[in-house]
């Protein structure tokens, strides 16, 4: 173990979620209005939203080739009300991939615009 770690406690801390996308700004434009948050930087290449303590930090940042497949790691959002905020994205733009109900929790898998999964799920 390195002396400046320790035991069971790590140094690293949340930066954000970096989503890759051909079109940072428009992609951030959507997912601002979809959050209610502003963008917080437009550095060309990369694009900050501007997030409270209660949101996980999303960047996105702009490749030329961007991979296709299904996503291995998404971004998950709770919500009061699973039908209406469903209603309410797909109207923005985003794609329903399923729904999802099990005993324990109720959830929503989309697309936002560019084909990036996520899930939002019934608080």
């Amino acid at each position: 173990m390195h002396p400046s770690q320790s035991k069971g406690k790590t140094k690293m801390k949340t930066h954000g979620l970096t989503i890759d996308t051909a079109n940072p700004q428009v992609l951030a434009a959507w997912w601002a209005k979809a959050l209610g948050v502003e963008i917080g930087a437009d550095y060309g290449a990369l694009v900050t939203l501007v997030t409270p303590p209660d949101l996980l930090p999303l960047q996105f940042f702009k490749l030329e080739t961007i991979a296709e497949g299904r996503n291995r790691v998404h971004p998950d959002f709770k919500t009061s009300d699973l039908d209406a905020e469903t209603e309410r994205l797909v109207a923005m733009g985003a794609t329903i991939v399923q729904k999802n109900e099990l005993p324990q929790i109720r959830y929503t898998t989309l697309t936002d615009p560019d084909g990036n999964n996520f899930d939002l799920v019934q608080e």
